[in-house]
């Protein structure tokens, strides 16, 4: 079983805990390194503010974390957001200069990979090459069930270019969820706690062992034409998204695999994932010679309340497959509560406990002000934070209601459409500014929930995913008492 395969874990996965509070980003370094994994990878707009133009702190503190721990960052994650501006597509160009700026962020933090998300326009990658060449940092596209799998055109093109390039420097990134072999327990249990009916996931699931992936997923946008609720529609729309490829595809483009997301989801007791083909997938990898890293990618809910658990099954289920880790340490480690939250089939509370208060200008009264979560996984553009919605003991108010005051500055949602290098940044609230002449009744109690939208090119996080239809969908409401 001789290998030079390397382990990694990608801290996005604690993200939530992190936003929580119930875990700090050093906390998140300390367990990678205890689980005995030293190279970490990164979304970079989740710890440095401003990426890719982060503030010198943010990279010398990083930098430090690296020294304390023996840790590397071994690639950052980052996207090219067509949607950028709401009104149009980003050109080529635009593109290929996002990558830019992403390049010398990864140079800054001593970082030789980035891994791309989501559907890169070939171009994009072909442009990039000089400019990479120059940085020396390789880039390696995302392929990812659902959203830039090999069986999309798209992405067909994108490693036609690769090949015809011979450069070292751009490549491909296999996320190991385009293996799964059934649907998973995860996605079944959400559709039936939304009254999904049990025959028909169960029908569904069936489905998908029985056809390709081709077929599953027109026979899933199919159903959901057909669906005359919103919870089936959910379910679809989240299961068509499985895909399963013999692992056999990744010896044919194994010259062209520069790292790997290990995606995982669930952990039984005998340290199995249950619903990816795990020996398959590293079968080929030591097959085909691979000498990367795998970065444990986790999406799943705690085991025992324990957020590191799965971490530990699924680095023994590694070493039964790879062999033995040297630097693997498996610790008794302290349970991390659980973040709180809805995740993609509920809506998310955006509203931060004890912000509500009435809103002043030249001495008068003139509104009322809430601050918000961002509960997208990265550091957003404000062009790309699209809405906000408050309901305040029921009285629901609008984007045409509001002013945004993020970081110094503040604007109407309708004059961030372009705005595209100021950044809402992730682990900072913004302030929501409602016009109400007169505001609230001070120290009086009001039950409030507030939602929030960010655009992005493949997927919407929260309460967005969901919207189908005109109607906004709120998180329980939680008290608070105007200041």
């Amino acid at each position: 079983m001789k290998h030079s395969i390397k382990r990694g874990i990608t801290i996005y996965s604690w993200h939530r805990q992190v936003e929580a509070g119930s875990l700090t980003w050093e906390k998140c370094i300390e367990a990678a390194v205890k689980l005995g994994c030293n190279g970490l990878e990164l979304l970079g707009q989740l710890f440095f503010r401003y990426c890719p133009e982060a503030l010198q702190e943010d990279i010398d503190r990083w930098e430090e974390l690296m020294w304390k721990y023996g840790t590397k960052t071994v690639a950052h994650d980052f996207f090219v957001d067509k949607t950028l501006y709401y009104h149009r597509n980003l050109t080529i160009r635009e593109g290929v200069d996002i990558v830019k700026r992403h390049a010398a962020f990864a140079k800054a933090i001593h970082c030789p990979i980035m891994r791309i998300g989501g559907q890169v326009e070939p171009e994009v990658f072909r442009q990039s090459i000089p400019i990479l060449e120059n940085y020396g940092i390789k880039m390696g596209l995302e392929i990812h069930n659902g959203s830039s799998s090999f069986i999309l055109p798209s992405v067909q093109k994108v490693i036609e270019v690769i090949r015809q390039s011979g450069s070292k420097f751009i490549g491909i990134v296999p996320d190991i969820s385009m293996f799964s072999l059934k649907v998973g327990y995860r996605t079944i249990k959400a559709a039936l706690d939304r009254g999904v009916d049990k025959a028909y996931v169960n029908k569904i699931c069936k489905i998908y062992t029985e056809v390709s992936n081709e077929e599953f997923r027109k026979i899933c946008n199919e159903e959901m034409e057909k669906a005359t609720d919103e919870a089936t529609r959910a379910f679809l729309a989240m299961v068509r998204r499985t895909e399963y490829f013999d692992p056999k595809v990744l010896l044919e483009h194994m010259p062209y695999i520069i790292h790997c997301h290990g995606k995982f989801y669930e952990m039984d007791d005998n340290n199995e994932e249950t619903t990816l083909d795990y020996p398959g997938v590293l079968k080929a990898f030591i097959e085909g010679g691979y000498n990367g890293y795998i970065s444990a990618e986790y999406e799943g809910a705690p085991i025992n309340g324990d957020t590191f658990e799965p971490f530990r099954r699924y680095q023994k289920m590694l070493d039964k497959y790879l062999g033995k880790y040297p630097d693997a340490n498996y610790p008794e480690w302290p349970d991390a509560r659980p973040a709180p939250g809805g995740g993609f089939f509920a809506p998310t509370q955006a509203a931060v406990p004890g912000t509500l208060k009435n809103h002043y200008e030249n001495s008068e009264c003139t509104g009322f002000e809430l601050e918000v979560k961002n509960f997208y996984y990265r550091g957003v553009p404000l062009s790309l934070f699209e809405s906000c919605y408050i309901l305040v003991d029921g009285v629901r108010f609008g984007p045409k209601d509001m002013r945004v005051a993020v970081d110094g500055e503040v604007f109407k949602f309708e004059d961030m459409c372009d705005v595209t290098l100021h950044y809402w940044n992730k682990g900072f609230n913004a302030k929501i500014i409602v016009s109400k002449p007169g505001g609230l009744v001070k120290n009086k109690e009001y039950a409030v929930s507030a939602a929030v939208t960010i655009r992005s090119y493949y997927m919407r996080e929260g309460i967005a995913g969901q919207i189908t239809s005109p109607e906004v969908l709120f998180a329980p409401a939680i008290k608070m008492t105007v200041g």
